[in-house]
């Protein structure tokens, strides 16, 4: 049985603690915690937990919405983003309705596969990274324009349009060069909908 190492001293690990506690098991191993360690202090008696495959949280409580979103970009890959329904809650859009998914960007070809709450879409168009209160996330454009295609209905299309526009998030300009780029021809015709619309948007 290899020998516990307090794991108190991983916890307040400096980098540990940027990554909101959460950490994979190669840093973890980088920091001197072998694998057979993190095997014992994962055990379901802890003191940690596994939150993703490769990916630990350091604690045993359910993990925080920061810990989830640090976790899937922890386990998608060190080029990963934000991107989604997610990221755009970092941005601070509110017309969409939570949801438990997770969407990372990735570009490198070793991406792993989606995985309990993490959808990983590989691209061949990669995007800026946008560190978002800590967190690193594609553009919003992107973001909304990789939302579109699973919104239900017109009208949510249309509240998040005018979410971003009206409360000056994104300029429409932007939203439709990233529109081209992303072949949403449909896009155009609904921004030229409210493109002179003042209403004020409503949440």
């Amino acid at each position: 049985m290899p020998t516990l190492i307090p794991p108190q001293l991983f916890a307040t690990d400096p980098l540990v603690v940027a990554q909101d506690g959460v950490a994979t098991v190669h840093q973890l191993m980088d920091l001197g915690c072998a694998s057979s360690v993190t095997t014992v202090h994962c055990r379901p008696a802890g003191p940690w937990r596994r939150l993703l495959p490769r990916v630990i949280a350091l604690r045993t409580t359910p993990p925080t919405p920061r810990q989830r979103l640090r976790g899937a970009l922890l386990y998608a890959g060190p080029d990963a983003l934000l991107t989604g329904p997610a990221a755009l809650a970092l941005y601070g859009v509110t017309s969409l309705p939570v949801t438990p998914k997770v969407d990372v960007l990735v570009t490198h070809r070793t991406a792993p596969r989606g995985h309990a709450y993490v959808r990983v879409h590989p691209t061949t168009r990669p995007a800026r990274r946008v560190p978002v209160d800590g967190l690193a996330c594609v553009p919003l454009p992107r973001a909304v324009m990789d939302t579109l295609p699973s919104l239900p209905t017109d009208d949510a299309t249309t509240a998040l349009l005018m979410e971003v526009t009206q409360r000056g998030l994104c300029h429409h300009d932007d939203l439709l060069a990233e529109a081209a780029q992303t072949q949403l021809p449909l896009l155009a015709g609904v921004m030229a909908e409210f493109r002179g619309a003042g209403e004020p948007w409503i949440p």
